[in-house]
Protein backbone atom coordinates (compact mmCIF):
# COMPACT_ATOMS: atom_id res chain seq x y z
CA UNK A 1 0.00 0.00 0.00
CA UNK A 2 2.66 2.46 0.84
CA UNK A 3 4.35 1.47 -2.45
CA UNK A 4 1.12 2.14 -4.18
CA UNK A 5 0.98 5.81 -2.51
CA UNK A 6 4.64 6.28 -3.99
CA UNK A 7 3.37 5.83 -7.27
CA UNK A 8 0.80 7.85 -6.94
CA UNK A 9 2.79 10.73 -5.87
CA UNK A 10 5.29 10.04 -8.63
CA UNK A 11 2.55 10.10 -11.17
CA UNK A 12 0.59 12.94 -9.70
CA UNK A 13 4.25 14.59 -9.66
CA UNK A 14 4.98 13.79 -13.37
CA UNK A 15 1.46 15.02 -14.32
CA UNK A 16 1.90 18.49 -13.24
CA UNK A 17 5.33 18.78 -14.49
CA UNK A 18 3.87 17.78 -18.09
CA UNK A 19 0.99 20.19 -17.35
CA UNK A 20 3.68 23.24 -16.89
CA UNK A 21 5.79 22.27 -19.78
CA UNK A 22 2.58 22.63 -22.11
CA UNK A 23 2.05 25.65 -21.20
CA UNK A 24 5.45 27.33 -21.17
CA UNK A 25 5.76 28.94 -24.83
CA UNK A 26 7.97 27.67 -26.91
CA UNK A 27 8.40 24.18 -24.99
CA UNK A 28 7.08 21.16 -25.68
CA UNK A 29 3.97 20.87 -27.98
CA UNK A 30 1.33 23.54 -27.84
CA UNK A 31 -1.39 23.59 -24.69
CA UNK A 32 -4.12 22.62 -26.95
CA UNK A 33 -1.87 19.34 -28.10
CA UNK A 34 -1.13 20.99 -31.47
CA UNK A 35 1.77 19.55 -32.62
CA UNK A 36 1.97 20.25 -35.91
CA UNK A 37 0.58 23.45 -38.01
CA UNK A 38 0.28 23.18 -41.66
CA UNK A 39 -0.72 25.06 -44.30
CA UNK A 40 -1.18 23.66 -47.95
CA UNK A 41 -1.42 26.02 -50.63
CA UNK A 42 -2.92 24.94 -54.38
CA UNK A 43 -1.48 27.20 -57.04
CA UNK A 44 -4.80 28.53 -59.16
CA UNK A 45 -7.59 26.70 -57.13
CA UNK A 46 -10.10 29.70 -57.57
CA UNK A 47 -12.48 30.57 -54.81
CA UNK A 48 -16.00 28.76 -56.34
CA UNK A 49 -14.49 25.39 -57.03
CA UNK A 50 -15.38 24.18 -53.65
CA UNK A 51 -18.83 25.20 -54.28
CA UNK A 52 -19.01 24.48 -57.70
CA UNK A 53 -17.93 20.94 -57.53
CA UNK A 54 -19.22 20.17 -54.02
CA UNK A 55 -21.59 17.41 -54.82
CA UNK A 56 -18.51 15.37 -56.90
CA UNK A 57 -16.46 15.59 -53.91
CA UNK A 58 -15.80 12.80 -51.20
CA UNK A 59 -16.17 12.39 -47.70
CA UNK A 60 -13.15 12.72 -46.27
CA UNK A 61 -11.47 15.87 -48.47
CA UNK A 62 -13.29 19.21 -48.92
CA UNK A 63 -16.58 18.10 -47.41
CA UNK A 64 -14.08 17.43 -43.88
CA UNK A 65 -12.92 20.48 -44.30
CA UNK A 66 -16.29 22.41 -44.66
CA UNK A 67 -17.93 19.82 -42.06
CA UNK A 68 -15.46 19.74 -39.31
CA UNK A 69 -13.59 22.80 -39.86
CA UNK A 70 -14.08 26.61 -41.09
CA UNK A 71 -14.66 27.56 -44.67
CA UNK A 72 -14.32 31.46 -45.71
CA UNK A 73 -15.97 31.62 -48.99
CA UNK A 74 -15.56 35.04 -49.46
CA UNK A 75 -12.08 35.05 -49.43
CA UNK A 76 -10.81 37.64 -51.67
CA UNK A 77 -6.98 39.15 -52.46
CA UNK A 78 -6.75 43.02 -51.40
CA UNK A 79 -4.41 43.99 -54.21
CA UNK A 80 -4.20 44.26 -58.12
CA UNK A 81 -1.08 41.91 -59.14
CA UNK A 82 -2.22 38.35 -57.97
CA UNK A 83 0.26 36.09 -58.97
CA UNK A 84 2.64 33.45 -57.27
CA UNK A 85 5.56 35.13 -55.81
CA UNK A 86 2.67 37.92 -54.64
CA UNK A 87 0.13 35.57 -53.07
CA UNK A 88 2.91 32.71 -51.37
CA UNK A 89 4.44 35.83 -49.54
CA UNK A 90 1.56 37.63 -48.70
CA UNK A 91 0.18 34.34 -46.99
CA UNK A 92 3.22 33.90 -44.70
CA UNK A 93 3.79 37.58 -44.00
CA UNK A 94 -0.27 38.49 -43.32
CA UNK A 95 0.22 41.96 -45.66
CA UNK A 96 0.05 43.03 -49.34
CA UNK A 97 3.07 43.86 -51.73
CA UNK A 98 3.12 47.54 -50.94
CA UNK A 99 4.72 46.48 -47.53
CA UNK A 100 6.59 43.37 -48.17
CA UNK A 101 7.80 43.91 -51.88
CA UNK A 102 7.36 40.85 -53.86
CA UNK A 103 5.47 43.52 -56.34
CA UNK A 104 5.30 40.39 -58.68
CA UNK A 105 6.90 37.20 -59.85
CA UNK A 106 9.25 39.28 -61.76
CA UNK A 107 10.17 43.14 -62.10
CA UNK A 108 12.47 45.72 -63.83
CA UNK A 109 15.82 46.57 -61.41
CA UNK A 110 16.71 50.24 -62.44
CA UNK A 111 19.89 49.23 -60.57
CA UNK A 112 21.09 46.43 -62.39
CA UNK A 113 19.49 47.25 -65.39
CA UNK A 114 17.97 43.93 -65.52
CA UNK A 115 14.48 41.94 -64.92
CA UNK A 116 14.74 40.07 -61.47
CA UNK A 117 13.15 36.99 -60.05
CA UNK A 118 10.75 37.62 -57.13
CA UNK A 119 13.16 34.62 -55.59
CA UNK A 120 16.32 35.00 -57.28
CA UNK A 121 20.08 35.51 -55.43
CA UNK A 122 23.12 35.26 -57.81
CA UNK A 123 25.10 34.93 -54.41
CA UNK A 124 23.83 31.15 -53.91
CA UNK A 125 23.13 28.05 -56.18
CA UNK A 126 20.95 25.32 -56.27
CA UNK A 127 21.76 22.07 -54.28
CA UNK A 128 22.75 19.80 -55.64
CA UNK A 129 23.82 21.24 -58.88
CA UNK A 130 22.42 20.13 -62.16
CA UNK A 131 24.45 18.09 -64.53
CA UNK A 132 24.46 20.31 -67.33
CA UNK A 133 23.68 23.83 -65.82
CA UNK A 134 22.26 26.58 -67.61
CA UNK A 135 24.95 29.18 -68.82
CA UNK A 136 23.45 31.65 -66.55
CA UNK A 137 23.78 29.74 -64.02
CA UNK A 138 22.46 32.75 -61.66
CA UNK A 139 19.18 31.88 -62.70
CA UNK A 140 19.09 28.50 -60.34
CA UNK A 141 20.27 30.59 -56.98
CA UNK A 142 17.26 30.76 -54.90
CA UNK A 143 16.21 32.34 -51.44
CA UNK A 144 13.84 34.43 -50.10
CA UNK A 145 16.19 37.73 -49.75
CA UNK A 146 14.43 39.85 -51.54
CA UNK A 147 11.38 39.68 -49.35
CA UNK A 148 10.96 42.93 -47.10
CA UNK A 149 8.52 41.71 -44.25
CA UNK A 150 9.36 38.45 -41.61
CA UNK A 151 7.20 35.44 -41.94
CA UNK A 152 5.18 32.82 -39.65
CA UNK A 153 7.99 30.94 -39.99
CA UNK A 154 10.95 33.40 -39.27
CA UNK A 155 8.67 34.24 -36.08
CA UNK A 156 8.24 30.73 -34.75
CA UNK A 157 12.08 29.83 -35.08
CA UNK A 158 12.63 33.33 -33.37
CA UNK A 159 10.56 32.11 -30.51
CA UNK A 160 11.76 28.72 -30.08
CA UNK A 161 14.93 27.18 -31.77
CA UNK A 162 13.85 23.66 -31.07
CA UNK A 163 11.02 23.94 -33.93
CA UNK A 164 11.42 22.92 -37.43
CA UNK A 165 10.01 25.36 -40.70
CA UNK A 166 9.55 22.82 -43.42
CA UNK A 167 8.62 24.12 -46.90
CA UNK A 168 7.84 21.94 -50.30
CA UNK A 169 6.72 22.70 -54.08
CA UNK A 170 7.28 21.82 -57.74
CA UNK A 171 7.90 26.27 -57.66
CA UNK A 172 11.11 27.74 -56.72
CA UNK A 173 9.24 30.89 -55.45
CA UNK A 174 6.44 29.04 -53.93
CA UNK A 175 8.78 27.13 -51.29
CA UNK A 176 11.48 29.85 -50.55
CA UNK A 177 8.88 32.94 -50.37
CA UNK A 178 6.68 30.93 -47.89
CA UNK A 179 9.14 29.92 -45.62
CA UNK A 180 11.50 31.40 -43.04
CA UNK A 181 14.66 32.93 -44.31
CA UNK A 182 16.34 30.17 -41.61
CA UNK A 183 14.04 27.47 -42.21
CA UNK A 184 15.06 24.18 -42.02
CA UNK A 185 14.21 22.61 -44.81
CA UNK A 186 13.49 24.22 -47.95
CA UNK A 187 12.82 22.34 -51.06
CA UNK A 188 11.28 22.01 -54.62
CA UNK A 189 11.41 19.83 -57.94
CA UNK A 190 14.43 20.86 -60.72
CA UNK A 191 13.62 20.45 -64.30
CA UNK A 192 17.43 19.67 -64.76
CA UNK A 193 17.46 17.07 -62.32
CA UNK A 194 14.38 15.43 -62.05
CA UNK A 195 14.15 15.41 -58.07
CA UNK A 196 13.77 17.97 -55.31
CA UNK A 197 16.41 20.03 -54.57
CA UNK A 198 17.25 23.00 -52.33
CA UNK A 199 19.66 26.43 -52.38
CA UNK A 200 22.73 27.30 -50.66
CA UNK A 201 21.37 29.67 -48.71
CA UNK A 202 19.58 26.84 -46.38
CA UNK A 203 22.33 24.16 -46.72
CA UNK A 204 24.97 23.26 -48.97
CA UNK A 205 23.77 19.42 -49.83
CA UNK A 206 20.35 17.96 -49.44
CA UNK A 207 19.26 15.85 -46.50
CA UNK A 208 20.39 11.91 -46.71
CA UNK A 209 16.77 10.75 -46.71
CA UNK A 210 16.15 13.76 -49.72
CA UNK A 211 19.31 12.31 -51.67
CA UNK A 212 17.74 8.58 -51.04
CA UNK A 213 14.15 9.69 -52.24
CA UNK A 214 15.45 11.22 -55.42
CA UNK A 215 17.64 7.84 -56.11
CA UNK A 216 13.82 6.28 -56.31
CA UNK A 217 13.60 8.63 -59.56
CA UNK A 218 9.90 8.76 -58.74
CA UNK A 219 8.21 11.18 -61.12
CA UNK A 220 10.27 9.31 -63.88
CA UNK A 221 7.57 6.72 -63.66
CA UNK A 222 4.69 8.27 -64.92
CA UNK A 223 6.73 9.09 -68.79
CA UNK A 224 4.51 7.68 -71.33
CA UNK A 225 1.75 7.32 -69.52
CA UNK A 226 -1.95 8.46 -69.80
CA UNK A 227 -3.61 11.55 -68.08
CA UNK A 228 -7.61 10.68 -68.30
CA UNK A 229 -10.06 12.20 -66.45
CA UNK A 230 -10.55 10.08 -62.71
CA UNK A 231 -14.17 9.78 -62.61
CA UNK A 232 -15.29 8.25 -65.85
CA UNK A 233 -18.86 8.01 -64.64
CA UNK A 234 -19.01 11.91 -64.53
CA UNK A 235 -20.82 14.06 -67.27
CA UNK A 236 -17.82 16.41 -67.23
CA UNK A 237 -19.57 18.37 -69.94
CA UNK A 238 -22.44 19.32 -67.89
CA UNK A 239 -20.13 20.22 -64.55
CA UNK A 240 -17.33 22.13 -66.84
CA UNK A 241 -18.08 22.72 -70.72
CA UNK A 242 -17.23 20.81 -73.82
CA UNK A 243 -13.27 18.98 -73.62
CA UNK A 244 -12.69 20.66 -77.01
CA UNK A 245 -12.58 24.38 -76.76
CA UNK A 246 -11.09 27.02 -78.86
CA UNK A 247 -8.41 29.32 -77.08
CA UNK A 248 -7.21 26.59 -74.89
CA UNK A 249 -3.52 26.00 -75.47
CA UNK A 250 -1.37 23.49 -77.20
CA UNK A 251 1.83 23.25 -75.23
CA UNK A 252 3.80 21.05 -73.44
CA UNK A 253 2.94 18.06 -76.38
CA UNK A 254 -0.46 17.85 -75.00
CA UNK A 255 -3.96 18.15 -77.27
CA UNK A 256 -6.79 20.05 -76.18
CA UNK A 257 -8.76 17.02 -75.59
CA UNK A 258 -8.10 14.05 -73.12
CA UNK A 259 -6.54 11.65 -72.84
CA UNK A 260 -3.52 13.06 -72.48
CA UNK A 261 0.45 11.46 -72.87
CA UNK A 262 2.77 12.40 -70.46
CA UNK A 263 6.04 12.68 -72.48
CA UNK A 264 6.93 16.10 -73.31
CA UNK A 265 7.48 17.89 -76.52
CA UNK A 266 10.80 15.65 -76.97
CA UNK A 267 9.86 12.67 -76.23
CA UNK A 268 12.08 11.53 -73.79
CA UNK A 269 13.29 12.20 -70.40
CA UNK A 270 14.38 15.62 -69.32
CA UNK A 271 13.45 19.12 -68.64
CA UNK A 272 10.78 19.05 -71.03
CA UNK A 273 9.01 15.92 -69.88
CA UNK A 274 9.38 17.34 -65.89
CA UNK A 275 7.60 20.23 -66.89
CA UNK A 276 4.78 18.24 -68.97
CA UNK A 277 4.60 16.38 -65.57
CA UNK A 278 3.91 19.30 -63.28
CA UNK A 279 1.38 20.23 -65.39
CA UNK A 280 -0.72 16.98 -64.47
CA UNK A 281 -2.16 15.93 -61.21
CA UNK A 282 0.88 13.57 -60.86
CA UNK A 283 2.73 16.84 -60.12
CA UNK A 284 1.31 17.43 -57.11
CA UNK A 285 1.08 13.62 -56.43
CA UNK A 286 5.02 13.70 -56.43
CA UNK A 287 5.13 16.61 -53.81
CA UNK A 288 2.65 14.36 -51.86
CA UNK A 289 4.66 11.62 -51.87
CA UNK A 290 7.56 14.02 -51.00
CA UNK A 291 5.49 16.01 -48.51
CA UNK A 292 4.99 12.39 -46.57
CA UNK A 293 8.25 11.27 -46.49
CA UNK A 294 9.50 14.68 -45.14
CA UNK A 295 6.76 13.99 -41.94
CA UNK A 296 8.06 10.52 -40.74
CA UNK A 297 11.72 11.23 -42.03
CA UNK A 298 11.19 14.75 -39.39
CA UNK A 299 9.01 13.13 -37.29
CA UNK A 300 7.44 16.27 -38.13
CA UNK A 301 4.40 16.48 -35.24
CA UNK A 302 6.34 13.80 -32.99
CA UNK A 303 8.50 15.62 -31.13
CA UNK A 304 8.80 18.40 -28.18
CA UNK A 305 7.90 20.80 -30.15
CA UNK A 306 5.23 22.05 -32.38
CA UNK A 307 6.23 21.87 -36.09
CA UNK A 308 5.66 24.40 -39.48
CA UNK A 309 4.91 22.38 -42.61
CA UNK A 310 3.70 24.25 -45.64
CA UNK A 311 3.24 22.75 -48.73
CA UNK A 312 2.27 24.13 -52.20
CA UNK A 313 1.01 22.32 -55.00
CA UNK A 314 1.70 23.92 -58.06
CA UNK A 315 0.25 21.06 -60.65
CA UNK A 316 -3.09 23.20 -60.77
CA UNK A 317 -1.65 26.16 -62.27
CA UNK A 318 0.04 24.95 -65.58
CA UNK A 319 -3.47 22.69 -65.98
CA UNK A 320 -5.41 26.20 -65.16
CA UNK A 321 -3.33 28.18 -67.37
CA UNK A 322 -3.55 25.98 -70.36
CA UNK A 323 -7.49 24.74 -70.36
CA UNK A 324 -8.80 27.39 -68.60
CA UNK A 325 -11.09 27.33 -65.39
CA UNK A 326 -14.05 25.80 -67.37
CA UNK A 327 -12.45 22.82 -68.76
CA UNK A 328 -12.47 19.02 -68.03
CA UNK A 329 -8.75 19.12 -67.34
CA UNK A 330 -9.72 21.82 -64.20
CA UNK A 331 -12.77 19.96 -63.24
CA UNK A 332 -10.66 16.90 -63.01
CA UNK A 333 -7.68 18.49 -61.18
CA UNK A 334 -10.14 20.02 -59.03
CA UNK A 335 -11.23 16.31 -57.80
CA UNK A 336 -7.93 15.01 -57.93
CA UNK A 337 -7.15 17.80 -55.18
CA UNK A 338 -9.97 16.98 -52.88
CA UNK A 339 -8.72 13.32 -53.21
CA UNK A 340 -5.35 14.32 -52.28
CA UNK A 341 -6.38 16.65 -49.19
CA UNK A 342 -8.57 13.58 -47.82
CA UNK A 343 -5.21 11.41 -48.62
CA UNK A 344 -2.26 14.01 -46.50
CA UNK A 345 -5.50 14.07 -44.03
CA UNK A 346 -5.74 10.48 -43.30
CA UNK A 347 -1.90 10.69 -42.85
CA UNK A 348 -1.94 13.41 -40.04
CA UNK A 349 -4.47 11.03 -38.51
CA UNK A 350 -2.29 8.13 -38.35
CA UNK A 351 0.69 10.10 -37.65
CA UNK A 352 -0.06 12.92 -35.30
CA UNK A 353 -3.67 11.81 -34.45
CA UNK A 354 -6.57 13.78 -34.39
CA UNK A 355 -6.81 17.04 -32.71
CA UNK A 356 -3.02 16.92 -32.64
CA UNK A 357 -2.59 19.23 -35.72
CA UNK A 358 -4.19 22.04 -37.44
CA UNK A 359 -4.32 22.63 -40.94
CA UNK A 360 -5.51 26.00 -43.33
CA UNK A 361 -5.99 25.44 -47.20
CA UNK A 362 -5.85 27.92 -49.74
CA UNK A 363 -4.64 29.50 -52.45
CA UNK A 364 -2.61 32.25 -54.05
CA UNK A 365 -4.72 33.25 -56.90
CA UNK A 366 -7.58 33.06 -59.04
CA UNK A 367 -7.91 32.51 -62.90
CA UNK A 368 -9.36 34.36 -65.69
CA UNK A 369 -11.86 32.65 -68.05
CA UNK A 370 -10.54 31.91 -71.69
CA UNK A 371 -11.33 35.14 -73.59
CA UNK A 372 -12.67 32.77 -76.50
CA UNK A 373 -15.50 31.15 -73.36
CA UNK A 374 -16.05 34.58 -72.04
CA UNK A 375 -17.10 35.89 -75.66
CA UNK A 376 -19.31 32.96 -76.38
CA UNK A 377 -20.82 33.78 -73.19
CA UNK A 378 -21.67 37.41 -74.38
CA UNK A 379 -18.96 39.24 -72.90
CA UNK A 380 -16.36 41.79 -74.31
CA UNK A 381 -13.11 39.47 -73.56
CA UNK A 382 -9.82 39.12 -75.35
CA UNK A 383 -5.84 39.67 -75.15
CA UNK A 384 -3.35 42.14 -74.73
CA UNK A 385 0.14 41.25 -76.16
CA UNK A 386 2.48 43.29 -74.14
CA UNK A 387 5.14 43.62 -77.33
CA UNK A 388 2.32 45.16 -78.85
CA UNK A 389 1.56 47.30 -76.46
CA UNK A 390 4.85 48.31 -75.56
CA UNK A 391 5.18 49.19 -78.86
CA UNK A 392 2.52 51.57 -79.26
CA UNK A 393 2.96 52.88 -76.04
CA UNK A 394 6.71 54.14 -77.28
CA UNK A 395 5.41 55.47 -80.39
CA UNK A 396 2.80 57.57 -78.71
CA UNK A 397 6.08 59.35 -76.88
CA UNK A 398 7.59 59.53 -79.59
CA UNK A 399 4.81 61.90 -81.01
CA UNK A 400 4.02 63.37 -78.14
CA UNK A 401 7.49 64.69 -76.96
CA UNK A 402 9.84 64.41 -79.96
CA UNK A 403 12.11 62.00 -81.86
CA UNK A 404 14.61 60.44 -79.65
CA UNK A 405 16.90 57.89 -80.45
CA UNK A 406 16.86 56.69 -76.77
CA UNK A 407 13.84 55.01 -76.12
CA UNK A 408 11.15 57.01 -73.54
CA UNK A 409 10.13 52.93 -71.98
CA UNK A 410 12.56 51.41 -70.65
CA UNK A 411 10.96 48.38 -69.51
CA UNK A 412 7.22 46.84 -69.45
CA UNK A 413 6.65 44.09 -67.27
CA UNK A 414 4.08 42.88 -64.29
CA UNK A 415 1.59 45.68 -66.39
CA UNK A 416 4.08 48.82 -65.04
CA UNK A 417 5.86 50.48 -67.57
CA UNK A 418 9.34 52.20 -66.74
CA UNK A 419 10.43 55.46 -68.24
CA UNK A 420 13.63 56.12 -68.60
CA UNK A 421 14.47 59.26 -66.76
CA UNK A 422 17.76 59.91 -69.43
CA UNK A 423 15.59 60.02 -72.49
CA UNK A 424 12.77 62.45 -70.35
CA UNK A 425 16.06 64.59 -69.35
CA UNK A 426 17.24 64.63 -73.24
CA UNK A 427 14.02 65.88 -74.33
CA UNK A 428 13.34 68.55 -71.70
CA UNK A 429 10.40 66.36 -70.42
CA UNK A 430 9.33 66.59 -66.80
CA UNK A 431 8.72 63.11 -65.34
CA UNK A 432 4.82 63.65 -64.34
CA UNK A 433 4.23 65.39 -67.42
CA UNK A 434 5.60 61.91 -69.17
CA UNK A 435 3.36 60.06 -66.83
CA UNK A 436 0.11 61.65 -66.95
CA UNK A 437 -0.03 61.41 -70.80
CA UNK A 438 1.55 57.96 -70.89
CA UNK A 439 -1.77 57.03 -67.92
CA UNK A 440 -4.33 58.99 -70.12
CA UNK A 441 -3.25 57.33 -73.43
CA UNK A 442 -3.48 54.19 -72.11
CA UNK A 443 -7.26 54.31 -71.24
CA UNK A 444 -7.79 54.78 -74.02
CA UNK A 445 -6.41 51.79 -75.57
CA UNK A 446 -8.50 48.39 -76.24
CA UNK A 447 -8.70 46.13 -72.90
CA UNK A 448 -7.76 48.91 -70.65
CA UNK A 449 -10.12 49.87 -67.64
CA UNK A 450 -7.45 52.39 -66.12
CA UNK A 451 -3.79 53.18 -65.36
CA UNK A 452 -2.17 55.32 -62.77
CA UNK A 453 0.96 56.96 -62.05
CA UNK A 454 3.85 56.58 -60.05
CA UNK A 455 3.36 60.32 -58.62
CA UNK A 456 -0.85 59.71 -58.05
CA UNK A 457 0.63 56.55 -56.04
CA UNK A 458 3.30 57.86 -54.01
CA UNK A 459 -0.07 60.72 -52.79
CA UNK A 460 -1.51 57.97 -50.64
CA UNK A 461 -4.39 55.54 -51.53
CA UNK A 462 -7.27 56.17 -54.59
CA UNK A 463 -10.55 55.86 -53.56
CA UNK A 464 -12.22 53.58 -56.04
CA UNK A 465 -11.71 50.41 -55.13
CA UNK A 466 -9.86 49.00 -58.22
CA UNK A 467 -7.35 51.84 -57.68
CA UNK A 468 -7.11 51.16 -53.61
CA UNK A 469 -6.13 47.30 -55.03
CA UNK A 470 -3.49 48.53 -57.70
CA UNK A 471 -2.31 51.00 -54.48
CA UNK A 472 -1.67 47.79 -52.44
CA UNK A 473 0.43 45.97 -55.54
CA UNK A 474 2.87 49.08 -55.44
CA UNK A 475 6.25 49.60 -53.99
CA UNK A 476 8.13 52.53 -54.62
CA UNK A 477 11.73 51.07 -55.01
CA UNK A 478 10.38 48.19 -57.39
CA UNK A 479 7.32 48.76 -59.36
CA UNK A 480 7.48 51.12 -62.14
CA UNK A 481 6.18 55.07 -63.49
CA UNK A 482 2.51 53.96 -65.27
CA UNK A 483 0.40 50.62 -64.63
CA UNK A 484 -2.55 49.44 -66.24
CA UNK A 485 -5.23 47.64 -64.84
CA UNK A 486 -7.61 45.49 -67.40
CA UNK A 487 -11.12 45.69 -68.14
CA UNK A 488 -13.15 42.43 -66.96
CA UNK A 489 -12.10 39.03 -69.46
CA UNK A 490 -9.31 40.84 -70.92
CA UNK A 491 -5.54 40.07 -70.04
CA UNK A 492 -2.09 41.46 -71.00
CA UNK A 493 -0.40 38.11 -71.92
CA UNK A 494 2.20 37.12 -74.73
CA UNK A 495 -0.64 34.03 -74.91
CA UNK A 496 -2.03 32.90 -77.77
CA UNK A 497 -3.60 30.03 -76.49
CA UNK A 498 -5.06 29.35 -72.71
CA UNK A 499 -5.37 32.10 -69.99
CA UNK A 500 -3.66 33.41 -66.93
CA UNK A 501 -3.94 35.92 -63.65
CA UNK A 502 -3.30 39.40 -62.34
CA UNK A 503 -5.82 41.61 -61.81
CA UNK A 504 -7.97 42.85 -59.47
CA UNK A 505 -11.73 41.41 -60.43
CA UNK A 506 -13.10 38.80 -58.73
CA UNK A 507 -12.15 35.44 -60.49
CA UNK A 508 -8.34 36.25 -59.88
CA UNK A 509 -8.56 37.36 -55.97
CA UNK A 510 -11.27 35.43 -55.14
CA UNK A 511 -9.70 32.31 -53.21
CA UNK A 512 -10.63 29.47 -50.66
CA UNK A 513 -9.69 29.54 -46.98
CA UNK A 514 -10.46 26.23 -44.42
CA UNK A 515 -9.28 26.03 -41.30
CA UNK A 516 -9.47 22.68 -39.41
CA UNK A 517 -7.83 22.19 -35.74
CA UNK A 518 -8.59 22.15 -32.28
CA UNK A 519 -11.06 25.03 -30.85
CA UNK A 520 -12.36 26.19 -34.28
CA UNK A 521 -15.80 26.77 -34.74
CA UNK A 522 -17.27 24.53 -37.43
CA UNK A 523 -19.05 26.25 -40.27
CA UNK A 524 -19.33 28.50 -43.32
CA UNK A 525 -18.77 31.79 -43.11
CA UNK A 526 -19.61 34.53 -45.71
CA UNK A 527 -17.95 37.65 -44.32
CA UNK A 528 -14.98 38.79 -46.62
CA UNK A 529 -11.84 38.63 -45.47
CA UNK A 530 -8.43 38.31 -47.16
CA UNK A 531 -5.99 35.63 -47.46
CA UNK A 532 -3.67 37.49 -45.37
CA UNK A 533 -5.53 36.53 -42.21
CA UNK A 534 -3.77 33.32 -43.13
CA UNK A 535 -0.81 34.32 -40.99
CA UNK A 536 -2.46 35.26 -37.94
CA UNK A 537 -4.32 31.67 -38.01
CA UNK A 538 -1.25 29.95 -38.22
CA UNK A 539 0.52 32.08 -35.41
CA UNK A 540 -2.45 31.14 -33.09
CA UNK A 541 -2.17 27.42 -33.28
CA UNK A 542 1.97 27.42 -32.88
CA UNK A 543 1.43 30.31 -29.78
CA UNK A 544 3.56 32.71 -31.21
CA UNK A 545 2.95 36.42 -32.59
CA UNK A 546 1.98 37.11 -35.95
CA UNK A 547 4.59 38.62 -38.10
CA UNK A 548 5.58 41.98 -37.42
CA UNK A 549 4.17 43.53 -40.94
CA UNK A 550 0.81 41.44 -40.26
CA UNK A 551 -1.92 43.34 -41.10
CA UNK A 552 -5.38 41.15 -41.10
CA UNK A 553 -5.95 39.99 -37.71
CA UNK A 554 -7.06 36.24 -36.24
CA UNK A 555 -11.03 35.90 -37.51
CA UNK A 556 -13.03 36.43 -34.55
CA UNK A 557 -15.24 33.62 -35.95
CA UNK A 558 -12.57 31.26 -35.81
CA UNK A 559 -12.37 30.36 -32.12
CA UNK A 560 -15.52 28.95 -30.18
Amino acid sequence: MKNLRILLVVALAAALVATLLLVIPGNKQNADGTRLVVLLVFDQLRGDYPSRWQSKFGPDGFKRLQTEGAWFSNCHYPYANTVTAAGHTSLSTGCSPYKHGIVGNSWYDRASRRIVNAEGDPKVRQAPAPPNPPKDETALGVSPQRRLQPTVGDVLKETNGKAKVVSISLKPRSASLLAGLIADLVYWFSNLTGGFVTSTHYRDAPHEWVRRFNSERLADRWFGQTWDRDQRSLDYDSLAGPDDVPGEGKSLGFGRTFPHVIAGTKKKLGAEYYEALAATPMGNELVLRFAKAAIDEERLGQRDAADLLLISFSSNDPIGHIFGPDSHEVLDVTLRTDKLIADFLHHLDAKIGKNHYAVVVTADHGICPLPEVALKQGREAGRIVPNDLKKAAEGFLQDTFGKSDRAYIEEFVSLWFYLDDKTLAVQNVSQADAEQRLALWLTKQAGVESAWTRTELLKGMPTDAVGQSVWRSYHPDRCGDVVLSPRPYFFVSSYTGGTTHGSPHDYDTHVPLFVLGPGIRHGVCEDRITPQATAAILAHFLQISPPAGSEAPMPDLLTR
